[in-house]
């Protein structure tokens, strides 16, 4: 099973790629995240306006809703990764998910793939997409 950050679930989101987070875990920090994408798409990129903002943001509440997440997060390990590889207390969130759920990290975020790999099992979002391709059915990649 795999949990999935912010960065991955919006590009499996864009990409239609939906099923491919069916049974995944997110943590509660992702539904911020996820709007302030949609945020920064309106107000600081102006690539959409509000009415697409709203049917955005609904998807992606929906998607997020749908994920398990974690029932305790442990802050002092969390804050001990970030400070320890210098990430963000946020992107360290993910990752002490993951080593907790003994889940693979999805992310689209190039310093939390690096530093991920130091804990857990990772993958972006375009490799769990081939990686789980129904067609698949020899195992071959």
């Amino acid at each position: 099973m795999s949990i999935f950050d912010s960065s991955s679930i919006i590009n499996l989101c864009g990409e239609k790629k939906i099923s491919k987070l069916i049974e995944g875990w997110t943590i509660n920090l992702t539904f911020y995240e996820l709007g302030n994408a949609v945020w920064k798409q309106v107000y600081a990129y102006k690539t959409i306006d509000e009415n697409e903002a709203n049917k955005l943001l609904d998807a992606l509440t929906e998607v997020f809703m749908r994920l398990r997440k974690p029932e305790k997060e442990n802050s002092l390990e969390i804050l001990k990764i970030a400070l320890k590889d210098g990430l963000t207390y946020y992107d360290a969130a993910y990752i002490q998910a993951a080593i907790e759920n003994k889940l693979t990290l999805v992310t689209d975020d190039k310093q939390l793939l690096e530093v991920g790999k130091k804990y857990v099992r990772v993958l972006t979002s375009d490799e769990i997409s081939r990686q789980l391709k129904p067609n698949n059915a020899k195992g071959i990649r």
